[in-house]
This record gives structure tokens, C-alpha cells and sequence, in this order.
């Protein structure tokens, strides 16, 4: 007995001990800059086709507080269709690559990316852009809010068209008046409830409008009113696209499955070079979209009949 309390009272002693000392959590490894690229090129001729080129920031560094780190006077080129053609960095926006008015790249098409930036390193990407997989005919909203419940800001949009009959993968957002959520809020999803069918009518997105959100995200987020213009878009993805956008959004949060999922070490990226210190990726997507405008924003019901 005299034994087992002796045992007893070392492993006490060991604890506390263990706990009496001070743990630093704080990272001291060196932050190795990589470059960052969003480069999604559209099959929309009348909107400006993009590559942002950034740095990376440390992982405890605010990067709202202290800005991003634009990449300037880069090289960029993308050739494909029997052209090349050359971005040039907007005078507005540092990091900001445009291609010419009216460039747009064309469904089934192969395009070849190259950066070269002012220190001579070279980062390529080679993408294919996939057939439109959903035709969307038509658009109604619906007021779903209930005062009582405190949701007198919710909308529920509606769609009518055709889902190929392959399995496609969509990125949806929803604009109003030509402003458009931000990325981090639009749904990434496949064609699982709907894949080859004709849709009549499903509830593919919602709107939660107020001021809070307003102030965060700008006009795409304002309480709706008669007169108001909404727009629905839904572009294809590869499934590697697709792939890359659940693994930047979804790891770790909510929504991830396996639930609690930790976050990737390294997302799948299809931009090489650099000694394979790159992140982002370079995707062809075609857009599907469609628009109506409020008449009476409280109305419950939608025009058409499911």
C-alpha cells in the first residue's frame, strides 16, 4: 500500500511539474514568401478577363490591417485559340493583369499561362475550358422572410433550364444591380439534385439582404426594392477546379466532410515553376446567367408555375 502511494504521489509531482512550465505557441520559423495566383478566364467577351498576381502573407499577420502584397511588373501571357495575347498590369490596381477588350477564351479550348516576374523566376499553367453543363432559361425570386422569426431580409431564387446530361460541377453567385458577392460567398457544388434533367423551378440560391452585410460587402447586399435587377450566374468547372475551390473554402470549417476536417497543408494547385513555391490556380469557365427584375419585393410566390 505504502508503495502504491508513492507511485501515486511521483506521478502527481511529474504532472505538476509538466504543467508548471511555460509553453510558447508562437511560430519562430521563417515565412517563405510564395506567389499567389487567380487567374479565371471566362467565355464572356463583355466583362474584363483577369490575372491578380500577390504574395503571400505570414500566417498570424493581419493581412485586412496591413494590406496584400500586389505583385507589379510582371510578364503575364496567355496564348491558346491560335493567339497570344499579353495582360497588362491596370494603372488602378497593382497585382492587376487585363487582357485586352473583347478577349475571351472559348469552350473546349486549350490556353497556355506564363508569368515571368521582374526577378526572372517563371511560373506556368495549362487549363482547358469545358462545355457550358446547365442551360438557364429563366429566373424568379421569392420573399421567404417571416418577421416573426426574424428573417425579414430573406429571398429564395428560383431556376428553369436544362443540366447536360454529363456530371458538371458549378461555382453559382448572384449579383444585384451588376454588383456580385465576393467568392468566399458563392456556392460551389455538382449537379447531383438535377444532373441531365430539365429544372423547373428549383430553389437554387437564397439573398439575405440587410445593412450589416451592406456595409461589408457593398451594394450586392442591399435591401431589396421594386426596380431592383438580380442576376444569377452559374460558371462550369473542371473537376480539378472544382477540387481546388472545396479544398481552399470548405477544410476546416462547418461544412467540411469529414466534419472538423483540419485545414490542407498544401491545396492542389496547377501552377508550376518557381521550385514549386506557387499557390492558386488557372481555370477556363464558361457562365451560364439570367436576370429578373423585382416588381414587388415582398411577393411570395414566383411567377411561373413549377
Amino acid at each position: 500500500m505504502k508503495q502504491f502511494n508513492l507511485i501515486i504521489f511521483i506521478c502527481a509531482l511529474l504532472a505538476a511539474v509538466a504543467c508548471s512550465e511555460e509553453t510558447d505557441l508562437r511560430s519562430k520559423g521563417e515565412h517563405f514568401e510564395r506567389l499567389a495566383v487567380e487567374a479565371v478566364l471566362t467565355d464572356q467577351a463583355d466583362r474584363p478577363q483577369r490575372v491578380i498576381l500577390s504574395k503571400t502573407v505570414p500566417y498570424f499577420e493581419n493581412a485586412a490591417e496591413n494590406g496584400s502584397l500586389p505583385v507589379r511588373g510582371a510578364l503575364v501571357t496567355v496564348s491558346g485559340g491560335g493567339s497570344e495575347v499579353r495582360f497588362e498590369e491596370a494603372q488602378s490596381e497593382h497585382g492587376v493583369y487585363e487582357a485586352p477588350e473583347g478577349y475571351h477564351a472559348e469552350q473546349g479550348g486549350s490556353y497556355h499561362l506564363r508569368i515571368e516576374l521582374q526577378e526572372g523566376e517563371v511560373y506556368e499553367a495549362d487549363a482547358t475550358m469545358p462545355s457550358n453543363g446547365f442551360r438557364i432559361d429563366d429566373l424568379d425570386y421569392a420573399y421567404a422572410g417571416n418577421k416573426t422569426m426574424g428573417l425579414d431580409s430573406l429571398w429564395t431564387l428560383a431556376i428553369w433550364g436544362q443540366d447536360m446530361a454529363h456530371t458538371d460541377y458549378y461555382h453559382i453567385t448572384v449579383g444585384v444591380n451588376g454588383h456580385f458577392y465576393p467568392h468566399e460567398m458563392a456556392e460551389v457544388t455538382d449537379d447531383i439534385y438535377f444532373n441531365g434533367n430539365e429544372v423547373k423551378g428549383f430553389p437554387i440560391a437564397t439573398l439575405m439582404q440587410y445593412s450589416q452585410m451592406q456595409k461589408l460587402y457593398g451594394d450586392c447586399a442591399k435591401y431589396l426594392e421594386t426596380g431592383d435587377e438580380i442576376t444569377l450566374e452559374a460558371m462550369t468547372l473542371s473537376k480539378d477546379f472544382f477540387d481546388y475551390l472545396i479544398a481552399v473554402t470548405l477544410n476546416g470549417s462547418m461544412a467540411a466532410i469529414p466534419l472538423f476536417s483540419p485545414q490542407p497543408a498544401n491545396c492542389p494547385t496547377n501552377i508550376r515553376g518557381g521550385d514549386g513555391d506557387a499557390v492558386g490556380y488557372f481555370a477556363l469557365c464558361p457562365v451560364a446567367s439570367a436576370s429578373v427584375t423585382v416588381d414587388d419585393p415582398l411577393r411570395p410566390y414566383y411567377k411561373k408555375q413549377f
